[in-house]
């Protein structure tokens, strides 16, 4: 009897070691799963990849596809019969140079945006090359001089001057005043170029936001000179004062610049000769918001035009003084720029860059004998 009892025991014993053998089993591995949910509960989520930002405006782009594309660098008239011109308020950064007779050029640099029309274009000077090699662009330009093209060549910036497939005539213009190109030409000459280029620029500005623009300047208000609320030395004061005007008096009257701030937009309202400088396809008024007038020393280049008067060449490289106005103020500043192929860095009295507002920046390329005022 006991031995039937032992070997019922045996039979149910091996009848259940299998339940047995599955559940010893299951409870580790459900363990385990229990675990790893929790780690994954607690793991952080990755942050999302920042936009890029353009290099030449410091505004956040769509694709890195539209900031290491070539940069396209225009020359744009100003003559009273070429306004209003086309373009211009899309353009990264707009250059604005002394030609003949203190009449002044645009450069017009494009990189992110587009447009549909930018003109009158007019031909390269000398000191084209120097303003813009960092950039490493397509100069576009109406042609130049025999001289000048042949620096433009021997200098190895890539350029294209006025065929019939990448601009046209503007029949409601006179010539020569009537030249036009788009970015979309441009853009397609280079694929039909084989142009491999593909770099992010390298622009020499620096744009900060608003906290790091008032511990860049002290805030130039009230903490310059006690210290602030929590009780920290504010940095060191640097020149910087409010200015919500400014005026460009160019010996050439027909050019006279002005700017008007508006802060609502943080932008420069400009105008020539008085008259707001809008665009001729959008209508819009030509506003940056950053505004910079460097003084260069402007030279006789040998060259003369079909009048016989010389031809300037502003000198780019090296270092001088500086007005940067950006954000209803201006920095008394300094502008460096070492050899034709580094970009220029503009820095306060303390050797710090001077801190921009994202948007279209505008430089003044100017000599001591035109008078700057603001307010």
């Amino acid at each position: 009897m006991a031995a039937k009892t032992r070997r019922r025991k045996r039979e149910s014993f091996v009848a259940v070691f299998p339940l047995l053998l599955l559940v010893s089993l299951l409870v580790p591995l459900a363990g385990c799963k229990a675990a790893k949910v929790a780690q994954e509960a607690v793991e952080p989520t990755p942050e999302p990849a920042k936009p890029p930002v353009n290099p030449l405006t410091g505004e956040e782009v769509a694709s890195w596809d539209l900031v290491t594309r070539r940069p396209l660098a225009v020359k744009v008239e100003n003559d009273p019969k070429a306004r209003p011109q086309s373009g211009i308020v899309d353009a990264d950064i707009v250059f604005e140079e002394l030609v003949e007779g203190g009449v002044t050029r645009f450069i017009c640099v494009f990189l992110s945006k587009d447009s549909q029309a930018i003109g009158p274009t007019r031909s390269a000077r000398p000191s084209d090359i120097d303003i813009i090699y960092f950039l490493n662009p397509l100069l576009i330009c109406s042609g130049g001089s025999s001289a000048v093209i042949s620096m433009v060549q021997a200098s190895g910036l890539s350029y294209i001057t006025e065929d019939a497939t990448h601009f046209w005539r503007e029949r409601s213009r006179r010539a020569p005043h009537n030249l036009y190109t788009s970015t979309a030409l441009l853009r397609q000459y280079l694929a039909e170029s084989g142009d491999a280029f593909n770099r992010l620029p390298e622009a020499g500005l620096y744009f900060a936001d608003e906290e790091e623009r008032k511990t860049q300047s002290g805030t130039g208000e009230t903490q310059t000179e006690e210290e602030g609320e929590s009780g920290e030395e504010p940095p060191e004061s640097v020149m910087v004062s409010e200015a919500s005007t400014v005026n460009i008096a160019y010996k050439a009257t027909i050019c006279a610049a002005s700017y008007q701030y508006d802060a609502s937009s943080r932008s420069y309202l400009h105008f020539i000769q008085g008259a707001p400088h809008t665009d001729a396809t959008t209508g819009r008024q030509v506003a940056p918001r950053n505004v910079i007038v460097q003084y260069v020393t402007v030279t006789d280049s040998g060259l003369r035009d079909t009048t016989g008067a010389f031809v300037p060449e502003s000198r780019v490289t090296g270092s001088g003084k500086c007005l940067v106005f950006t954000g209803g103020k201006v920095y008394h500043a300094t502008w460096r720029k070492d050899n034709r192929n580094s970009p220029t860095v503009f820095v306060d009295e303390n050797g710090n860059p001077v801190p921009l507002n994202a948007g279209q920046t505008w430089i003044h390329l100017i000599n001591e004998e035109i008078a700057v005022t603001y307010q």
